[in-house]
């Protein structure tokens, strides 16, 4: 056997495969995506690779005639990962030409490439190879074709050529065409007479397909298909129109047997600083209910400059039952309010603002002009943090300036100030935090009864402390923390009920609410929301935390307890709401643990201890052993007010059969909000998903909307029906 070194220029050869992928419908295989899948074929053995970069040939027996090479019997050739197998290989090194016949393999880095014979021109990457069946084993991509001709660097064509991501034997579907071009330098791909066949059955038929090698190009999407019982068959077509490299358009006609054709028009732009989106939805003369409907969705995120942000979202409906009775992208049915904002914040090392404007539209008509929200128009803030001063002393600054609008009730300006001087003193074992600030509140105030510019002024000071400690365990466990923190504040009593009142005498606010009690609120200066209530405070919040930590430092289980000690009644409050007495606050606990990577479990309660009941709860259990199998249990509850059980998962039962499904419950009103039933098959180079889900908005709603989804996956190529994916990634899968 004979060794015989040639400068062997890489063949074009290899990429063969990637421009079929690139070119093609197939999509990276996700992972998993392939376990049903059999091996790869093994090509053969080959010797140690070579240590240079030449081509290092073994035969059986090779002869040379000038700078001609006749090699015979098992070659084998090899080259910087490449490996080429052949019973004969004719290489001529003044012209770079090679000939290869019988039994010809070639693989390189998962690429594998057989055929009957090649005729190369190395030197102008040209050739042709016949009998050529390829297979791209990342991806599971197979396929053969009758010729392929290498026509220089960029440009590949093939004739009578198939492929499909299926296992040798399994004819679930292929896709055939009569010739086939990839030019990567005009970024194209055609082909001629091509044809879907699903099990040797020809279901789709074109004599002729364009399509971009990478990125997009205008064209036809899959279609969607789906069934509702408020609006019947829906089949959705899209047009994608690639207008240009930064932007693009779709066009969606949806045929809705009861209602007609629902419009949608989506608009994006993709620039450097700076990307976008613009959706209008119309339906002229809906069949129920006899109305044009339409609506708008314009979504902007830039970075005009560095540092800074804008943030521009637009959303408008032609009713209140749009969100409802269409799926779109505007938000969720539950919605009582849109929420249409424009803001540009910047963030420097000391420094933060920004300027908002914030407006809303009211879905529900009946609701009173007083109960809906005010707009921004606008809102400036300016923020100082952690500006060091004289030794550890840091400036701490908050400045907020809003005009406050709405059609009915007290409208006007307001100014909040609220500057900070903190003396942070830290060490591993703990930390001591003094702080004293103002907060200093002025209002110019429109239909006001009484004083139009009232003005507030309070002291805040603060004191926060912990300690750490920490012990070592054996086990899984490595380190146990435990971290004790008290927190004192003190703000003395401003009466300011007076502060907004209406042309009534009642007592207002522009922005201030209580929020639900949690950690959260036990280091906060403020009990409130908002500006317009300031809380008056003496009391002490204390909380102990204790984490369990592995080798590596990962959190592996956290527990939290903690509560406040009132020294004086709470006699600021929000209208309508009574002073505060009760000496302590409600007991807080948390418990979250990831002790394994796939189960993860928390539990939170508020415990009124002076009635001996439970306030507020949440437990969550979440098991998800592979990507595709998940089990949740989540159970919220709140005094006379919620109380609901949520139960999902998707779950293998047989090989290739999975059951998923939803159950959300109100345990309170007796009532299903949500339940979703369905089956998965799912094969080596296919899935079937098919579920019925009936939903409800909230408690209150007494429609109850039916939807039958059904989604065939071909892998690697596309998918038609509604999707079903995106159902389980959101309520089953997620995180």
């Amino acid at each position: 056997m004979k060794h015989v070194p040639v400068s062997w220029r890489r063949s074009r050869i290899v990429t063969v495969l990637v421009l079929i992928v690139a070119g093609g419908p197939v999509v990276a295989a996700g992972t998993g995506e392939w376990r049903y899948c059999g091996a790869p074929p093994n090509p053969g053995l080959a010797p140690p690779p070579p240590a240079d970069g030449a081509v290092h040939f073994t035969a059986d027996s090779a002869e040379a005639q000038g700078d001609r090479y006749r090699l015979t019997g098992n070659v084998v050739g090899q080259r910087l990962g490449e490996t080429l197998w052949a019973d004969r290989v004719d290489y001529r090194a003044e012209d770079e030409h090679l000939e290869a016949t019988g039994d010809l393999r070639l693989r390189r880095e998962g690429l594998l490439l057989w055929g009957q014979s090649a005729d190369l021109d190395l030197a102008q990457d040209r050739g042709e190879v016949q009998a050529a069946r390829f297979w791209l084993s990342d991806r599971h991509l197979r396929g053969n074709a009758e010729t392929l001709w290498l026509e220089g660097p960029e440009r590949l064509r093939l004739q009578r050529t198939l492929f499909t991501t299926c296992d040798e034997g399994d004819h679930f579907w292929r896709l055939r065409a009569s010739s086939l071009r990839l030019d990567r330098q005009n970024n194209l791909g055609i082909a001629y007479h091509a044809r879907l066949e699903l099990l040797r059955v020809p279901v789709f038929y074109t004599p002729y397909l364009s399509f971009p090698l990478q990125g997009r190009k205008t064209g036809l999407l899959v279609p969607s298909i789906g069934d509702s019982n408020r609006s019947g068959t829906q089949i959705s077509l899209p047009l994608y129109l690639n207008l240009a490299a930064d932007r693009d358009a779709t066009i969606t006609p949806h045929y809705m047997s009861r209602r007609g054709i629902l419009w949608e028009t989506e608009f994006r732009y993709l620039n450097a600083r700076n990307q976008g989106e613009i959706t209008y939805y119309t339906l002229g003369r809906d069949r129920l209910t006899g109305d044009d409907r339409h609506a708008l969705d314009v979504g902007h995120r830039g970075e005009p400059f560095t540092g800074w942000r804008s943030d521009v979202r637009y959303r408008r409906v032609s009713d209140g039952d749009f969100l409802y009775d269409f799926s779109s992208g505007l938000g969720s049915p539950s919605l009582t309010h849109l929420e249409r904002h424009a803001r540009l914040d910047f963030s420097g090392e000391y420094v933060s603002g920004g300027l908002n404007l914030e407006d809303y539209q009211t879905l529900d008509p009946a609701l009173s002009s007083l109960a809906r929200p005010y707009a921004r128009l606008p809102q400036l803030s300016l923020n100082l943090s952690q500006r060091p001063l004289l030794g550890p002393a840091v400036l701490d600054a908050r400045a907020e300036w809003v005009r406050f609008v709405r059609d009915a009730g007290v409208t006007g300006k307001r100014l909040d100030l609220q500057p900070e001087l903190a003396l942070p003193l830290q060490s591993d074992a703990g930390f001591l935090t003094p702080r004293v600030g103002l907060r200093y509140t002025q209002y110019r105030l429109q239909r006001q009864q009484g004083d139009a510019e009232p003005v507030r002024s309070l002291p805040v000071l603060s004191l926060d402390s912990g300690l750490f400690f920490e012990r070592e365990l054996r086990g899984r466990a490595r380190l146990q923390t435990l971290e004790p923190r008290l927190f004192y504040l003190y703000v003395p009593y401003r009466d300011q009920s007076r502060l907004i009142v209406d042309e009534n005498g009642n007592p207002r606010v522009f922005d201030s609410s209580l929020p639900l009690f949690g950690f959260e609120r036990l280091f906060r200066d403020n009990r409130f929301n908002g500006a317009d209530r300031m809380g008056d405070a003496n009391r002490l919040s204390a909380a102990l935390t204790s984490r369990f930590l592995d080798v590596g430092g990962r959190e592996l289980a956290r527990l939290q307890l903690g509560r406040i000690f009132y020294f004086s009644d709470r006699r600021v409050t929000l209208p309508g709401q009574a002073v505060e007495t009760v000496p302590v606050s409600n007991w807080l606990a948390e418990v979250s643990t990831h002790w394994t990577s796939s189960i993860n479990s928390g539990l939170d309660l508020e415990w009124d201890e002076r009635e001996h009941r439970v306030e507020r709860g949440n437990l969550s259990l979440r098991y998800h052993p592979a990507p595709r199998s998940a089990f949740n249990i989540a159970y919220r509850y709140q005094r006379e007010r919620l109380e609901q059980s949520d139960v999902s998962f998707m779950w293998p039962v047989l090989r290739g059969f999975s059951l998923l499904g939803r159950h959300r419950y109100s345990v309170a009103d007796k009532l299903l909000l949500e339940r979703v039933l369905g089956l998965e098959y799912e094969s080596c180079c296919w899935a079937l998903r098919l579920l019925e889900r009936r939903h409800r908005i909230n408690v209150q709603d007494e429609r109850v909307s039916r939807t039958l989804w059904l989604q065939l996956e071909l892998k690697g190529l596309s998918s038609v029906g509604r999707d079903v994916e995106s159902l389980l990634e959101r309520d089953i899968l997620a995180p």
